[in-house]
């Protein structure tokens, strides 16, 4: 009776095992089987989201001529991409498509509107700071009516960090650094003037003159028109530059070289 009894139980035993081993099969087999349901599901949605859009190719002059609009400062009185609406005494551009290669060259490489009325915001004579090949290239672009070109966007200016760093970044938006030269040395050439050099915006002379926080402002609101056309000018900035840039603008000056 014991023997039976024991070998009753050694199958019970046996039967029971087979059950759990069995049923755990399946949780592993349903484990697997649904993981492979959820990747196959879920594919598709990667492979969508890993298509992108390449975007329309731009003729390489006029690409170049849309990054030289943009680090002249012609898009901070022109407006990006040419629209207007900084200024009302400053144009749109699109409508100067319609100019001839030759006219848009003279007007860029010799200004326009100094000799006029330099109390109103003027375009600067241009032929003394960039080459041939970028006003070609600026003429490329206009004419193809200003066509947005990718990343050709103003530099980003700094906020919440004080006023000397965001005037550092607006020295370079506002085009001051291609005429007055990196950290306000000055240098580029300026055959009309007396100095025959556009003056650096540092040292002992400059800091002499300009001694206080508005004389430094009044010359960028008004510009200065120094010798005989052509010549690189400052141009009057007032109604174009906001006061608050203005201030920033100031304190970023007032950190360059004093000697």
């Amino acid at each position: 009776m014991n023997r039976r009894g024991w070998s009753g139980e050694v199958i019970a035993a046996v039967t029971l095992l087979a059950a759990l081993t069995f049923a755990a099969g399946l949780a592993v087999v349903g484990f697997y089987v649904g993981r492979e349901t959820k990747s196959s599901t879920a594919a598709p949605a990667t492979t969508t989201a890993a298509v992108t859009t390449t975007p329309a190719p731009v003729d390489p002059q006029v690409a170049a001529g849309g990054h030289d609009f943009v680090n002249f400062a012609c898009a901070q009185c022109h407006g990006l991409d040419g629209r207007g609406s900084v200024s009302p005494d400053v144009p749109a551009l699109k409508a100067a498509a319609q100019l001839t290669s030759a006219q848009l060259r003279t007007i860029i490489n010799k200004g326009l509107g100094v000799s006029g009325n330099p109390a109103k915001p003027f375009m600067p004579v241009w032929g003394n700071v960039i080459s041939a090949r970028q006003v070609d290239d600026l003429v490329a672009y206009i004419r193809a009516g200003l066509p947005a070109v990718p990343d050709a966007v103003p530099i980003a200016v700094p906020q919440g960090q004080g006023a000397e760093v965001s005037g550092a970044a607006l020295y370079v938006k506002y085009g001051c650094i291609n005429c007055h030269g990196p950290n306000g040395l000055g240098g580029v050439p300026n055959p009309q003037s007396p100095d025959k050099t556009v003056p650096p915006l540092s040292g002992a002379d400059f800091f002499k003159e300009f001694n206080t926080d508005k004389k430094i402002t009044d010359v960028i609101r008004s510009g200065s028109v120094l010798g005989k056309q052509p010549i690189t000018s400052m141009p009057h900035w007032g109604g174009i530059i906001p006061d608050s840039d203005l201030k920033a603008l100031v304190a970023y000056i007032k950190t360059l070289k004093t000697a």
